[in-house]
């Protein structure tokens, strides 16, 4: 886990990424099937139940909740004072279920659940971090139930003349962890590799500085 999101870091986060995060959460929720989220009950007799992986101080889930009040809600985060700030965050909130564990590569993308178990799951603003990819998408494929839908968003890499190794390389200091970013196509295959059918995908402009992509995919039905 990156140091970058600990002690005084994680307290500040959301104060120093005010903009960056409500542009990128924006796009990921405009990818979101709120439609098909709130059929379940219809069609499948329970709640929704929704993952956010890396979910941080649990923006997304508290907004994905004053979306669709009725959901299950699941976070799971590697640091333990991202999550302090989620719960009090998600403080009040019933059915919100947050656990300290890190996302890796391998059965179940190394996480706590079952397969076949969420109608949503989101990756947002954390692919940059991780070491292998493919392996960890290809964890979070199996824990989709029938119909349910990954979203995934993540600040994407520049292209020449733009000096993205540079930033990318201060990156590397800072969080002092492996970081490398994608650009849309690139993470569009890396999706495919792990077994992925990509639905859609679009770019966006956070800042002079900040560029992203989301996508939106599921298992091959």
């Amino acid at each position: 886990m990156s140091k970058y999101y600990t002690g005084r870091r994680a307290r500040h986060y959301n104060a120093r990424w005010r903009t960056f995060t409500a542009r990128t959460l924006a796009e990921t929720q405009a990818m979101i099937d709120v439609d098909a989220l709130r059929s379940v009950p219809e069609r499948l007799g329970r709640l929704p139940r929704v993952l956010d992986v890396a979910c941080g101080t649990g923006i997304l889930l508290k907004e994905l909740l004053e979306r669709v009040p009725a959901i299950e809600a699941y976070g799971a985060d590697a640091s333990a004072d991202m999550l302090a700030q989620a719960r009090i965050a998600l403080k009040g909130q019933p059915r919100v279920q947050l656990e300290q564990v890190e996302v890796g590569a391998g059965e179940t993308a190394k996480l706590p659940y079952a397969r076949g178990c969420f109608d949503l799951i989101t990756f947002t603003n954390a692919l940059h971090d991780t070491a292998d990819p493919v392996g960890t998408l290809a964890g979070l494929r199996p824990m989709l139930a029938p119909g349910g839908q990954l979203v995934v968003e993540d600040f994407a890499r520049r292209e020449p003349p733009f000096p993205w190794t540079i930033i990318e390389w201060l990156a590397r200091k800072i969080e002092g962890a492996y970081v490398r970013a994608y650009t849309l196509a690139e993470a569009q295959s890396l999706c495919q590799q792990a077994g992925l059918h990509v639905a859609c995908g679009r770019s966006f402009i956070v800042d002079w500085l900040w560029h992203g992509w989301v996508l939106t995919g599921h298992p091959p039905w």
